[in-house]
Order: structure tokens, then sequence, then C-alpha cells
């Protein structure tokens, strides 16, 4: 079974920036991240809508409470 290589240091710099802010602190880039960097365009709508799910916007719209 084929899998897809991860993007391995170093990084460009695009690469390496947009996984420095999908990480808290220093924390080095999960798996998932480093495959989703090999295509920049995905990976910066997979971190958006991460922010997204994982904000608090959607807890405060309706106290966490879906209708």
């Amino acid at each position: 079974m084929s899998r897809i290589a991860l993007l391995e240091p170093p990084c460009n710099d695009q690469a390496g920036a947009l996984l420095a802010r999908m990480m808290p602190g220093d924390a080095p880039p999960i798996g998932l991240f480093r495959m989703f960097a090999r295509n920049l365009p995905m990976a910066g709508a997979m971190h958006g809508r991460g922010r997204y799910e994982l904000g608090s916007r959607l807890t405060s719209l309706g106290g966490g409470r879906h209708a």
C-alpha cells in the first residue's frame, strides 16, 4: 500500500510558517499536519477549518447546545 510521504525538515519558508501556526508553542508539527503541508493551499484551508471547529465561536453561539 502506498503512503503519502510527510514533509521533512528543512521546509521552505511558507510551509514552515504554516506548520508553526498549526502547532501550539514550540511543539514540533504532528505527522498529519506535515502531510497536509505537502499541498499548501489545502493545508491553509484545513488550518482555517480546524481553528473554526476547535475555537470558541461554535460553542458561544448557543451556549454549546445544538438546535
